[in-house]
């Protein structure tokens, strides 16, 4: 006996160790994906961690040594002064009080390199007593193997890690802590010693040969070449064509421009990929196109307009009345990542477009505001063009000359709405512009009514209406949250029932200015548009003037001109003075930035965690720790999960092949307690002896029950009641 416990204890040392060299697996990608510095001082605590834990020494002398050889790291990172002096522990208590107000204040990016590093060796720490009990104990190393083959394959897609050594690494341990551990179990099972090495060597030999076999043929064999050259670019052209109104709804969408807006609302995740980038005297909207048909849930067309070929002339997009001022303006676009957009992007006002691109024509729809670009008879988007704008100043005096009563000379199909809309989305249009004698304060005061009563700008937590409510409906008086898409269509709808005609408008908010980078000849502001700046508005029709822009969304501003009573000039020289100018560097600025860089690069030579992106380490590190812990819970409450589960079956149903799963059950667990069904023993004579060792005759009585519905055919819901007492007696005794 003594000598068995003795090979169990070497066997148990050596799957211990090879679990260690698979977690130092794990660690090893920390230098290439991380900033992280002298890593050496990981692999020694992970050292000592493991040695004190495989000692088996009371837990009252390992802990202290582990936590004296945790500061000690921390001591020769980080902190000065002699180890555990006064001044030492001031210090020490110090940071932790600093990094301890920072969780509490949710503020993750503040913590401390140290603080970091202190929780990654204390996880290091856990791990330690987490993979003795795996593999020394319970002697099930499967589990970490896989996790470990996974994580290091994610790391080689996602980062910069090339994984070809960790793979091969990872799989030669692997396989030889499989063996060794099944070598295990067939001695506890048999309750046989450990052979002699000749003996040894007939079961090591061939696992060692399949190991190097397999590992030469996997390294050495011809590859395919891969379906996808890089997942990534593979996932993000996937996405492409999901965003603001794009998809059916319901799901989390990637914003960006969609052509699908059938079905609005849903939830999205941010994309900062360039769109294109711009160059003009002020940040403004860029429009794409219109919709004008309200169906209740979203935006389609009643008819896809007329497409007027055009060289350059852009005049029909915008037909402003001379009451309209103007000024002569000028952008350039040039696109990086258009995705699905085939569209051109312009301003209001614009009036011609001029590319560098021989033979390209342009098609251009005044119905639904779309400029298509031409090679020849494919769509094809120049890489830049020009745009010459005449930038509208609208009236406001003007605008409020139109009441109600004024008749528009514009289609029917902006005044339309669907017939299931609620009454109550017109009482409410009708009681916010109660009070306002004219078109433009009506409007204004819709546009206005979003902000001032409380509705919020929410990007993923938006409701999607089901199939019996209306989208604006639910919005206004439901959720009271969403993006762009439900405040632009709440408001086109409000003015519909005020018999107002508008129409909703798509495109890109004019995007954040760049600094430092000239990417266009000039002087004049670039701003870059991202996916992220895609965006719908409202534009409201006024006689004798035209489609003017209005923006309802919370926290957007118009960035549309509207003049009361002020001259066009009057408006520019106030704009130049408020236009930020292009920050200056010293002279000296750029030697300055080198010292800095210098500095820092000094700093950082004694850390461990000064990050580039400090969040992908504790990432990393807690998904580690929560996925060991919830393996570790699964393994050891697996036998109580599936009762559970088999328990309501049994319970559910009363038919012979429930029955039957359940007794099996039952014998699955009995094997786990050391009381095996033996060949040759009959059910009643290992019911007999199941019984003995519990006191009982539960098992005996069940088995009856079991025999008579097995062999004789015999229906059990009569004796469902008893059958089911039975068995939950004997599980909650095997179990408990």
């Amino acid at each position: 006996m003594k000598d068995m416990m003795k090979d169990n204890q070497i066997i148990s040392l050596v799957l211990y160790a090879g679990s260690l060299i698979l977690l130092l697996e794990w660690v090893y990608p920390l230098d290439d994906v991380t900033d992280t510095a002298n890593m050496s001082a990981f692999y020694l605590f992970m050292v000592l961690c493991f040695i004190l834990t495989a000692t088996k020494l009371p837990y009252w002398i390992v802990s202290p040594i582990k936590f004296m050889g945790l500061l000690f790291v921390m001591h020769q990172l980080f902190y000065s002064g002699s180890f555990l002096s006064r001044i030492w522990i001031n210090e020490v208590f110090t940071d932790m009080q600093m990094n301890i107000s920072m969780m509490l204040s949710q503020n993750w990016g503040g913590l401390s390199p140290s603080f970091r590093t202190l929780l990654f060796l204390i996880l290091l720490w856990m791990m330690s007593y987490l993979l003795y009990y795996w593999f020394a104990v319970r002697k099930k190393p499967f589990s970490f193997i896989l996790f470990t083959f996974i994580y290091i394959t994610v790391l080689d897609t996602f980062t910069v890690f090339n994984a070809e050594g960790a793979i091969i690494r990872a799989f030669i341990i692997g396989v030889a802590i499989m063996g060794i551990a099944h070598l295990q179990h067939l001695l506890e099972k048999e309750k046989i010693k450990m052979p002699q090495m000749s003996t040894m060597m007939k079961w090591i030999s061939p696992l060692l040969i399949l190991i190097g076999f397999s590992t030469v043929v996997g390294y050495a064999a011809p590859k395919y070449e891969p379906i996808w050259p890089d997942p990534v670019p593979f996932i993000q052209s996937a996405a492409e064509g999901s965003g603001i109104g794009d998809g059916p709804g319901g799901g989390v969408q990637k914003i960006g421009y969609g052509e699908n807006d059938e079905r609005l609302g849903g939830g999205f995740i941010q994309d900062d990929t360039t769109v294109f980038l711009a160059q003009s005297p002020k940040s403004k909207y860029w429009k794409v196109e219109t919709k004008e048909v309200y169906t209740g849930k979203g935006w389609i067309r009643s008819n896809d307009g007329v497409f007027n070929q055009s060289n350059s002339s852009l005049r029909d997009l915008a037909q402003y009345s001379d009451l309209v001022e103007r000024s002569e303006d000028e952008a350039t676009v040039r696109f990086e990542s258009p995705g699905v957009l085939n569209k051109l992007v312009y301003n209001y006002g614009a009036d011609r477009v001029t590319s560098n691109h021989d033979g390209m024509t342009f098609e251009v729809n005044s119905f639904t505001g779309e400029v298509v670009p031409k090679s020849g008879d494919s769509t094809n988007l120049p890489k830049e063009y020009q745009l010459d704008v005449q930038r509208p100043f609208y009236p406001v005096e003007e605008m409020r000359k139109i009441d109600s009563s004024v008749e528009d000379n514009i289609g029917v199909e902006y005044l339309q709405l669907p017939e299931s809309l609620p009454d109550r989305v017109v009482r409410l249009a009708e009681e916010i512009v109660d009070g306002e004698d004219n078109r433009y304060d009506q409007a204004k005061a819709i546009e206005q009514y979003f902000t001032n009563n409380g509705f919020r700008y929410e990007t993923q937590d938006v409701a999607v209406p089901s199939e019996d409510e209306d989208y604006v409906d639910q919005f206004l008086f439901e959720s009271q949250a969403g993006y762009c898409d439900n405040f632009s269509t709440s408001m086109v709808v409000m003015l519909r029932a005020l018999d107002i005609p508008a129409r909703w408008a798509k495109g890109f908010t004019g995007g954040e200015r760049v600094f430092g980078e000239d990417h266009f000849e000039g002087g004049e502001p670039e701003y870059e548009v991202t996916n992220n700046n895609a965006h719908s508005w409202v534009e409201v029709y006024f006689p004798n003037l035209g489609w003017v822009p209005f923006e309802p969304t919370v926290g957007f501003n118009n960035p549309t001109n509207f003049s009361f009573g002020e001259s066009v000039d009057d408006i520019l020289d106030r704009e130049s003075q408020e236009t930020p100018e292009t920050p200056e560097l010293p002279e000296d600025s750029e030697s300055d930035e080198e010292d800095d860089t210098e500095e820092e690069e000094e700093d950082n030579s004694g850390t461990v965690l000064s990050f580039s992106k400090p969040m992908q380490f504790t990432a990393i590190g807690l998904s580690v720790a929560i996925l060991a812990v919830l393996v570790w819970l699964i393994i050891k409450k697996r036998f109580s999960l599936i009762r559970r589960w088999k328990q309501q079956k049994m319970a559910r149903n009363h038919d012979v092949d429930t029955f039957t799963d359940g007794y099996q059950f039952i014998l699955k667990v009995l094997a786990k307690h050391g009381l095996v069904f033996k060949e040759g023993q009959t059910l009643r004579e290992f019911a007999i002896d199941v019984d003995r060792w519990y006191g009982h005759s539960a098992m005996s009585e069940l088995t009856r029950y079991y025999e008579r519905a097995i062999y004789r055919d015999e229906p059990i819901q009569d004796q469902h009641h008893e059958v089911y007492r039975l068995w939950n007696r004997l599980v909650n005794d095997l179990l408990a």
